[in-house]
């Protein structure tokens, strides 16, 4: 495929993400239909389906896109100065627009009702799981935490903790308290492992 025709998907396809995200965080997932999508970036449907064919679709790349985006930002972590660099991994990720870094919310309310959207959430959280465990991993070789610590449980620990404070943003947590509150979280999580081990 010629590289102006596939630099012409690409951005096709971005617009089509773009909207879609901000559809699906604006109405619900469930409310926001493909035919909004496609109006929305001023196409027919029979265009938008060349792209994907399904909300879950959708869904799948986007899940897939923003677990790249938070390797790109967690790929610049210092371990020297890991609680510092983790602090800007965070403001980073707060600073994205809503519809971005919420992107896996908006789909919560259809676990229980649709099987395909239940599954490309379980695969994204185990992805997630799996790079966060990669990175204490690389903690745990920078001395930073003990060897005897299971990596797994204490990804699992991260994870549930961050989506905490993402989801007390939105029931009001000031930015700035979010940032200090997961700062201060993960120096404690860190102090707890490494006392757990001694004792």
């Amino acid at each position: 495929m010629p590289k102006v025709v596939q630099d012409y998907r690409n951005t096709a396809k971005k617009r089509i993400l773009d909207s879609s995200t901000k559809l699906f965080y604006e109405r619900g997932y469930n409310n926001a239909s493909m035919d909004d999508i496609a109006k929305d970036i001023g196409v027919t449907k029979g265009t938008l389906y060349l792209y994907f064919k399904s909300k879950e679709e959708i869904l799948d790349e986007t899940c897939r896109i923003n677990i790249s985006i938070m390797e790109n930002i967690m790929g610049r972590i210092d371990n020297n100065n890991f609680i510092s660099s983790i602090r800007k991994f965070f403001e980073e990720e707060l600073n994205q627009p809503d519809h971005i870094k919420f992107y896996w919310v908006f789909a919560l309310s259809e676990l229980n009702i649709n099987p395909k959207v239940n599954n490309i959430i379980k695969e994204s959280y185990a992805k997630y799981k799996l790079y966060i465990t990669k990175i204490i991993n690389q903690i745990k070789d920078a001395g930073i935490l003990p060897a005897e610590i299971n990596s797994a449980d204490l990804a699992m620990i991260f994870i549930a903790f961050h989506n905490g404070i993402m989801i007390s943003t939105l029931q009001g947590m000031d930015k700035k308290d979010a940032i200090s509150m997961f700062s201060l979280g993960v120096e404690l999580i860190l102090k707890g492992a490494n006392s757990r081990v001694d004792h």
